[in-house]
């Protein structure tokens, strides 16, 4: 039996109230990213980096453990600037909303987790990526553009297994009647899929999703719970199928292959920038701990100029996994219904505009898609 429930909110007020929420969500990330900026400007041009960095220098002769120790106090500053626009985001608005089951303090334990292990990670990819500024000062580029590749795919790989399980409980989907639904739609989309697992979502917020994390013999399709008692099976059928195309037309290896063209043009970039702006600045070059600001900016430069060909290629990827179902499933409506569903539970905004589109939305909208799906749907039936 399906575990769908019809949701309470009011389609005449969910548009509006789907807009104030992300507009208050956009304005929120817009702030962060300004104060970012601001805090590597400062920090740079004051001259905090420059002594934090001699701080570090004095206390330690080996420079993987000087740059280490400055990355661990400019992380630890940079969050707790950003924390309270993080708690506002986070409790304040989604509480405000009705969106978040989540306690302050399993925020502030999913914070702690968040900020060690992007520490983590930077730590370990920042010292890699100055021992090649060092030893390799005219190709760097191009060996840190490998690097980041396999990096990618690394990562790839061992979010299911490592990644999810710190911030998630997930297990196979008890539904068996469900469970056995979807491997046989798995067969016939030519996907290999051992299990289904449910994502235990409602724990932290009332928004449902899905999700396909991982590559290869690692790749799980993850339904959230909050999906399952939103959704009937047939519902959920679409969407797993939805799913499943990203498998089965190798979305996750395009994205990779287009990271690595990306990575290769914006490393190359960067070490055309990195130098002569680390030089014109008074740093000793591009490998002085104290520019590490200097190379965040860029990077962040970097990062917004891309953004829009990014989400472009996300909203193809999307779209092509939307009509993947049409020949998939009984009936492709069911996607339509269960995006209006989702599109209710998660206050997306059905229109937004073109430039919040293009800038932001790494799907297309649910206005969009549901149009499409609907003509498409139309088409078939009607050959």
């Amino acid at each position: 039996m399906s575990r769908a429930r019809e949701t309470t909110t009011d389609p005449e007020q969910a548009p509006d109230r789907a807009k104030q929420y992300s507009r208050s969500k956009l304005t929120v990330g817009l702030w962060k990213l300004a104060l970012g900026f601001v805090f590597l400007l400062t920090f740079l041009s004051s001259g905090a980096s420059g002594r934090l960095s001699a701080l570090f220098q004095d206390l330690t002769g080996n420079y993987h453990l000087h740059l280490s120790g400055y990355l661990l106090v400019l992380s630890a500053v940079y969050g707790l600037l950003l924390a309270p626009l993080d708690f506002y985001s986070d409790i304040v608005l989604e509480r405000r909303y009705g969106l978040s089951n989540q306690t302050v303090a399993g925020w502030l334990i999913r914070s702690a987790k968040q900020w060690g292990l992007s520490l983590l990670l930077a730590v370990g990819t920042l010292n890699g990526f100055y021992a090649l500024l060092g030893g390799m000062p005219h190709a760097w580029w191009l060996v840190a553009a490998a690097a980041w590749f396999l990096l990618l795919v690394v990562m790839g790989m061992i979010t299911p297994a490592v990644i999810v399980p710190l911030f998630y409980q997930t297990y196979p989907l008890p539904d068996r009647d469900l469970a056995d639904r979807l491997l046989a739609l798995a067969g016939r989309c030519g996907v290999r899929v051992r299990r289904v697992f449910e994502i235990k979502l409602s724990q932290e917020t009332n928004k449902a999703n899905a999700a396909v994390v991982g590559l290869g013999r690692e790749r799980r399709i993850l339904i959230g719970d909050t999906l399952l008692t939103l959704c009937t099976h047939d519902e959920i059928e679409a969407v797993f199928a939805h799913e499943l195309g990203h498998v089965a037309l190798h979305h996750s290896w395009k994205l990779l292959a287009g990271g690595a063209a990306s990575s290769v043009l914006g490393f190359y970039l960067l070490y055309l920038v990195l130098g002569p702006s680390a030089e014109a600045l008074g740093f000793a070059g591009p490998a002085d701990v104290a520019a590490v600001p200097l190379l965040l900016l860029w990077l962040a430069v970097f990062g917004l100029v891309s953004k829009p060909l990014q989400t472009a290629f996300s909203r193809h990827l999307e779209r092509q996994a939307d009509l993947f179902i049409l020949d998939k499933v009984e009936k492709p409506e069911d996607l339509a219904s269960a995006l209006m569903k989702l599109a209710d539970r998660n206050l997306a905004d059905p229109a937004p505009s073109r430039l919040v589109e293009a800038l932001f939305y790494t799907h297309p909208p649910i206005a969009k898609r549901i149009a499409y799906l609907r003509a498409a749907a139309q088409n078939s039936q009607s050959l």
